[in-house]
């Protein structure tokens, strides 16, 4: 079983991460990503934490260095396929996303930039925006997302910024 924590669209607001690493320390996390706003972001967290943390840049995302745009990232027998998701038009994004990352093996995707949170399952694939923690744009206060995947299955939890406050 591998849990998965997963961040987009911080944009800067250490304090947020610095609550979502206090209130997951104690639950066994395998690795962190970032889908993106900013990468700054991503290395404070690796910086404050010994989780793994895989990052990929945003439309924001200006300094040096930058992450890359998209990864592949290896999940026992499949992969996650992660991207900021703002170079991908927004008629029919999440399905061109999905598509993008089956074709590479991928079975989660991971997309950020709307800072809306959601989950979209087609067939064995799923693809989880994980809102944002401090920009919400979808009424829920701010999101992150801890995904579990177990025996081929993934399980997506949302977790809301008041609820941990």
């Amino acid at each position: 079983m591998k849990r998965i924590g997963i961040l987009s669209d911080t944009h800067g607001y250490l304090d947020d991460i610095d609550l979502v690493l206090e209130a997951t320390a104690d639950q066994e996390i395998d690795m962190w990503l970032h889908a993106g706003d900013y990468g700054d972001d991503a290395r404070y967290m690796q910086e404050h934490t010994d989780i793994p943390v895989y990052a990929v840049r945003g439309n924001n995302d200006r300094v040096q260095p930058l992450e890359p745009r998209e990864q592949l990232i290896p999940l026992e027998d499949t992969y996650i396929y992660m991207t900021h998701g703002h170079e991908v038009s927004y008629y029919n994004r999440i399905q061109k996303l999905i598509e993008l990352g089956t074709d590479m093996g991928a079975r989660l995707i991971v997309s950020g930039h709307s800072h809306h949170h959601g989950e979209v399952r087609v067939r064995d694939a799923v693809f989880v925006n994980p809102g944002s923690i401090s920009l919400a744009r979808d009424r829920s206060g701010g999101t992150f997302a801890i995904v579990t995947y177990d025996n081929g299955q993934f399980d997506v939890e949302f977790v809301y910024k008041q609820e941990i406050v």
